[in-house]
């Protein structure tokens, strides 16, 4: 029951794992080579290919296959699924079994002296030993492949402690995985790693025996997995190639900085990227961000966001080349300024403004501007007051010198790298002409509100010192200045209550309000109010 377990898992591995395709031959000059899709393993299904003698085999990730044969003397052939072998070079070593990996073309030869694993230069076929793993050791692998996925060689040999090892490619050192293949004659002389599994071929096929794959991921003391033999007739040396599918995707990466402080990277930006494919990822602690395995040939869009900034989009094309987008700044969010109230004194000589700063993070100074309300759309038509302005409060001195309008004032939050808010507007306030008007406070006495903040209602107080009251009514005015209730006043009256409510008896949002007594169209008097909800 438990070696049952072991094989369903090993196969699921497999269907689950990357495709490739699995290329055998065997030496003498019958034999055709065959190879197969391997993404329905272990139910393979050979196509023949050309007739060539193979001795040893190992393909490139390119798909390019080398091919040796030829005894004590190694001739080297280049090829591909569809292309008859060329003979590139001759190797200055026998070779029994070639492997590919690190950009590199290996063999092993059993007859060079000393035995053991070389590098072959396949322009002029020069062999450099690189590992000794005969002497003292006594290997011999007929069988040699490399796998990209753990960078180790692994071969199979059948003489001494015979089975699979593993052997690493910088200090040979070597780990026995397993024994010997399950059958009555446990030769295997050709070898290829590919889905991180070893398949085992050239055994004999003339009395049935089959080929044999093993799951490195089972690491040592797992089981060899039959699967079919091409060569039902043979009993031969051979050779065996894993060519991986064509790489189809591209690594994307980028580093993400922000405006504020462009010398750092942000982490935690949110990175998506939408086109053939959807990917999500985060920035790590230095602002860097990697897509791995991005399909190639289609245009993505890149979205990344971090709260306090703006969205970055950028449309990114992909082709078959990585792409290093490089450093992405985002810009700070320049929230504005709220909340802007202007106030006038009593003796209409001074407005004080004030207003509340964005909350997310430090600003470089605020500008000052006033314009007439009519002038509310265009900015090249506002004064400059001020820039620079550090705190969230300021005096306009220069009122009482103004002529007779109606004015505004905007607020305009300044952020690094001359990132600008848009403009927070004040409520709308009235120049009344200094003389005549100044000497109203013998008119209106007092005017103001009870509770103050509120809520539902509050009274409006006011005292007037006027025989004859016509045309006059109090008015309630948002902080854009728009009125939004009025109240008609009477003779002898002296309060009017305020429900929260405007023209239409609808409920208004919390905030500041402004009323006013306006007689014979004229501001008489005004004070501000909040309500709370």
């Amino acid at each position: 029951m438990k070696k049952t377990v072991i094989i369903l898992t090993f196969l699921c591995l497999i269907t689950l794992a990357s495709a490739g395709t699995l290329f055998v031959g065997l030496e003498g000059s019958e034999p055709p080579t065959f190879s197969s899709d391997m993404s329905g393993f272990p139910n393979v299904t050979w196509t023949p290919h050309y007739t060539f003698d193979v001795s040893g085999a190992a393909a490139s990730p390119e798909g390019i296959l080398y091919l040796c044969n030829g005894a004590f003397t190694t001739h080297l052939y280049e090829a591909t699924l569809s292309t008859t072998p060329q003979q590139i070079c001759t190797i200055s070593e026998d070779m029994s079994s070639l492997a590919y990996g690190r950009d590199t073309l290996w063999g092993f030869s059993n007859y060079a002296d000393p035995k053991g694993i070389y590098s072959i230069d396949t322009t002029t076929g020069a062999a450099t030993l690189e590992l000794d793993v005969y002497t003292g050791y006594g290997f011999r692998f007929f069988a040699l492949a490399y796998n990209p996925i753990d960078d180790l060689f692994y071969g199979y040999t059948e003489y001494g402690s015979s089975g699979l090892y593993s052997i690493d490619i910088d200090t040979g050192e070597m780990i026995q995985l397993t024994g010997s293949i399950p059958a009555s004659n446990g030769q295997g002389r050709g070898m290829a790693v590919g889905n991180n599994t070893v398949y085992l071929t050239a055994t004999r096929g003339d009395d049935g025996i089959p080929y044999f794959a093993y799951d490195i991921a089972q690491g040592a003391g797992g089981d060899w997995v039959e699967f079919p033999n091409p060569y039902p007739a043979y009993h031969s040396t051979g050779g065996a190639a894993f060519i991986p599918d064509p790489i189809t995707t591209i690594e994307l990466s980028g580093h993400v900085v922000g405006s504020d402080q462009p010398e750092v990277g942000l982490a935690d930006c949110e990175v998506n990227l939408n086109g053939i494919g959807s990917y999500q990822t985060l920035t790590d602690a230095n602002g860097d961000f990697l897509f791995p395995e991005v399909e190639q040939n289609d245009n993505y869009v890149l979205d990344i966001s971090l709260e306090g900034y703006d969205i970055y989009t950028e449309t990114v094309v992909v082709g078959i080349e990585n792409i290093d987008l490089g450093t992405i700044t985002l810009n700070e969010t320049a929230l504005p300024a709220s909340n802007v109230v202007a106030v006038i004194n009593e003796e209409n000589t001074e407005v004080a403004l004030t207003w509340d700063s964005p909350a997310v993070r430090e600003l470089e100074y605020y500008d000052v501007f006033r314009f007439l309300e009519s002038n509310n759309q265009y900015p090249n038509l506002w004064e400059l007051l001020s820039t620079v302005i550090d705190e969230t409060v300021y005096i306009d001195t220069g009122w009482e010198q103004l002529e007779p309008d109606m004015y505004q004032y905007a607020i305009v939050a300044q952020y690094t790298n001359g990132i600008e808010a848009e403009a927070a507007f004040s409520n709308v306030v009235e120049k009344l002409l200094v003389g005549t008007d100044m000497e109203l406070p013998d008119t209106v006495i007092n005017i103001n509100n009870y509770p103050n903040p509120f809520n539902p209602i509050t009274t409006i107080s006011f005292e007037l010192n006027m025989e004859n009251i016509q045309d006059t009514e109090i008015g309630i005015y948002n902080l854009k200045g728009q009125r939004i209730r009025q109240y008609p006043i009477s003779n002898g009256q002296s309060s009017v209550i305020w429900d929260g409510t405007d023209s239409n008896d609808q409920p208004v949002s919390s905030g500041i309000y402004f009323y006013k007594l306006i007689a014979n169209g004229k501001t008489e008097a005004m004070n501000k109010c909040l309500l709370l909800k």
